[in-house]
């Protein structure tokens, strides 16, 4: 599955304020294969330290700015949302944050 030619939901103003995302089903499909259902890669750990910490974090810069917002608008939603199991949540948002982002938050 190419995720940068994946069609995400388009975030709503009340979607960014009160998601309530569901689990899609070919995501998490795709993050069980790329083993980030397990939590062991850097980006499992990115997404513990930006869910439970915040921070700021870095953009590749090979990546289409178009795409990395669209992408990142929704991983924002999906971690937000009280819907999904957790574990769901950080599967998917890894694995859509290692197409788009460096494995770490910015240095301060």
């Amino acid at each position: 599955m190419n995720l940068l030619e994946f069609d995400y939901p388009k975030p709503t103003g009340l979607d960014v304020a009160f998601s309530t995302y569901d689990t899609i089903p070919e995501l998490l499909k795709e993050a069980e294969k790329r083993k980030f259902l397990d939590g062991h890669t850097p980006y499992n750990t990115l997404f513990c330290d930006l869910f439970y910490k915040g921070g700021k974090v870095v953009f590749k810069k090979n990546i289409d700015k178009d795409k990395q917002q669209e992408i990142w608008k929704y991983v924002r939603c999906f971690i937000s949302s009280w819907s999904p199991k957790h574990e769901h949540k950080e599967a998917i948002c890894a694995m859509l944050m290692s197409e788009i982002l460096e494995p770490e938050l910015a240095k301060e």
